[in-house]
């Protein structure tokens, strides 16, 4: 998930919270302001039904609302059930009312209700009509004018009124419809605000993240772009660019010493070398002295190929690239074969290939070391056999090197092609050498566009294949196949996967 959606995400989600509970709380006011409202225009129809003015307290509610006026002639109730009781005097209910319901509106308070009504002498409340609508019904204790037998008298009433919530109901419904769009459409347009504005701020951590990706170890000189502003933008690309100066300057001494050493080591071992061998050829020595100078010619051979592949390794992490010329790979394998074969002992070495010419673009000299390496690591494996087929397929050309060998642990295959690192195998001679001949295949496969990867089994053996691409070349026979020994029984796995590097 990138930076710049989890800032749009986040951003966004925290205004759309924001603007919820701004709606919750609009919506609650507003329903709390029609409630006091209908309330306020209640309690002055109330007033005004009070004092023989219908008319004008009707006019005060909206036009669906019902009013009752109950009257008590014989005087007000002293109780709350005599109260209850005295809103059945029908002959006194006969009044005119606005809209008339199934239920006289005493009927529909509570208990509770009359009781406040009885010792308050005012309730409003909200109730529930059998059709399902709701009501707020308000009632007010006092005095009821009623003109009766052509005479206008004041008597001990309760005035009532009662108003469907409907409309409130429908203006609260068609508001929390409007804050709902509201909030969905500033919620997009802030995400899409968000999400431009955030382009333009990270567009310096993405110019600091695209040249920090083109710094390798083989090219430590590509710098941050170090932006005009004075922000922390700025202290970071010039922190980076520091920190890289320092890197640079420490690998340039690191390169240099290897370097150097290794040149400086090739002369006092070449010489050990020579001087050693001389002792066993020109003079007599003992037995005991011949052993020794055995020994002492056999490392230094050893220290000697540890020097020039440091060396190698050296002009490696300094950049130097290999020649590029067209190169008949089958030619590089048969040299190869060529010159092990007389050393290989009981280790038998089969080539296959269907064509006697597959062309690769490299330096022959490298890949012939590269074949070399693999075919002499699994002669140290202890392989019996050993195979080493060269086809063509829709990737590139592909070169594998089949053993029957001991086999690589599969604790060792991530670490195959570190410097340095040697299988600790003791049922074969594998990892007796320096440690550095996979990391220069590998650097020489990559350094010729392709790829190298393993695939072993402990006891069984291991395949190294080389993935490297072709050049087009002229239609060769393809009945072709060259064959060096007899048939095999080799290892080769049905999955080949790939080296950790």
């Amino acid at each position: 998930m990138s930076l710049r959606f989890r800032l749009t995400f986040f951003y966004s989600a925290f205004f759309a919270v924001i603007l919820t509970a701004i709606a919750f709380v609009v919506y609650a006011l507003t329903e709390r302001s029609l409630t006091s409202s209908l309330e306020e225009r209640g309690r002055q129809a109330l007033q005004d039904l009070g004092e023989g003015n219908i008319n004008q307290g009707l006019s005060r509610l909206p036009g669906d609302a019902y009013y009752e006026i109950v009257l008590y002639p014989l005087g007000a109730p002293g109780s709350a059930t005599e109260f209850a009781d005295g809103l059945r005097y029908s002959e006194f209910q006969s009044v005119p009312r606005i809209n008339p319901t199934e239920d006289d509106l005493p009927s529909l308070l509570d208990e509770t209700a009359l009781e406040r009504l009885y010792e308050e002498g005012y309730v409003s409340t909200r109730v529930s009509l059998q059709n399902g609508d709701s009501l707020f019904v308000l009632a007010d204790r006092g005095t009821g004018k009623v003109r009766f037998l052509q005479r206008e008298a004041a008597y001990p009433a309760t005035l009532y009124i009662g108003i469907p919530a409907g409309s409130v109901a429908a203006t609260l419904r068609q508001l929390a419809k409007n804050l709902g769009l509201t909030v969905v459409s500033a919620f997009l347009a802030f995400a899409a605000g968000v999400w431009i504005l955030s382009r333009q701020v990270l567009s310096p951590v993405q110019r600091v993240t695209r040249a920090a990706s083109r710094v390798t170890g083989k090219d430590l000189t590509q710098r941050v772009p170090v932006p005009k502003t004075k922000d922390e933008m700025k202290e970071l690309a010039m922190s980076l660019n520091r920190m890289l100066d320092r890197l640079q300057e420490s690998f340039e001494t690191q390169r240099r010493f290897t370097a150097d050493a290794s040149h400086e080591l090739r002369t006092p071992v070449t010489a050990i070398v020579g001087h050693a061998n001389y002792l066993l050829r020109r003079t007599e020595p003992k037995v005991e002295q011949v052993d020794s100078l055995t020994v002492i010619s056999r490392e230094a051979e050893r220290m000697a190929k540890l020097v020039n592949d440091l060396l190698e390794l050296a002009r490696a992490d300094a950049g130097i690239s290999v020649g590029k010329e067209p190169v008949n790979l089958i030619e590089v394998v048969e040299a190869v074969h060529m010159d092990v074969a007389p050393v290989a002992g009981s280790t038998e070495i089969r080539i296959d290939a269907a064509v006697p010419r597959i062309e690769v673009v490299g330096d022959p000299g490298r890949l012939k070391q590269v074949v070399l390496n693999l075919v002499q690591n699994a002669i140290n494996a202890g392989a019996s056999e050993v195979r080493i087929s060269v086809t063509r397929g829709r990737d590139g050309v592909r070169l594998e090197v089949l053993d029957n060998g001991s086999g690589i642990p599969d604790s060792a295959i991530p670490h195959l092609f570190d410097r340095f690192y040697r299988v600790d195998d003791s049922r074969s001679a594998r990892g007796k050498g320096s440690g550095l001949g996979l990391a220069i295949v590998r650097w020489i496969v990559q350094e010729h566009g392709g790829k190298v990867t393993v695939e072993s089994k402990v006891g069984e053996g291991t395949v190294l294949t080389i993935q490297l691409p072709e050049v087009p070349t002229h239609p060769a026979e393809s009945n072709f196949k060259q064959t060096l020994t007899g048939t095999l029984n080799i290892f080769r796995p049905t999955h080949a996967g790939p080296a950790r590097e």
